[in-house]
């Protein structure tokens, strides 16, 4: 599937009903990840580690870049608020990454079959367009760290950490590829 077609398909998701309830079963699932299961190694405070990545990569798979990227950035949003509804620390520059991730893996994994080597593409994409560089140039905006220092020490952590996501991911997907009900929801 072409790029502008499969934006065109993901966004005509919008509209259906079984879609917008699973993108929001999603985003809820995201919401409570993003606040409870992110954590930051001792050794490694510029790094945040957590499982919120899985329902966005579930919603690229299922509905493509358009609601991958709605639920990521609403995600990120939304998890900040309710985590802490009296100090707004809300980033734009991390929210666009977000949105980016999610717009990545939706590109990379909508409509095509489910591999490793997919997997390991997704992966690669984000870590090498959003998480590396982006995320951290914001960091570095925000901290005043110098950049080059904070996106060497983040590359080991985040290289190491991207396995897990891939393998993780990639048995996710595939076990959703054997659910007889894909078909109903889609």
């Amino acid at each position: 599937m072409s790029f502008f077609n499969s934006i065109k398909k993901s966004s005509t998701n919008l509209s259906k009903i079984a879609p917008l309830c699973v993108c929001s079963m999603m985003l809820a699932i995201r919401i409570v990840l993003g606040m409870f299961s992110n954590f930051t190694l001792s050794f490694a405070p510029f790094v945040k580690i957590g499982f919120s990545f899985l329902p966005i990569v579930i919603v690229a798979y299922l509905y493509g870049p358009v609601c991958a990227a709605i639920v990521s950035g609403l995600g990120d949003i939304l998890s900040i608020i309710l985590n802490n509804p009296t100090a707004f620390s809300i980033m734009p520059g991390i929210t666009v990454c977000y949105i980016l991730e999610g717009f990545i893996f939706g590109i990379v994994l909508y409509e095509h079959e489910i591999s490793v080597g997919r997997t390991i593409l997704a992966f690669v994409s984000v870590l090498l367009l959003c998480r590396l560089p982006l995320n951290t140039l914001v960091l570095h905006l925000m901290m005043g760290i110098p950049y080059i220092e904070l996106l060497t020490y983040r590359a080991i952590i985040l290289v190491i950490f991207a396995i897990i996501e891939v393998l993780l991911s990639f048995f996710i997907l595939k076990a959703l590829t054997k659910m007889p009900m894909l078909n109903k929801i889609r």
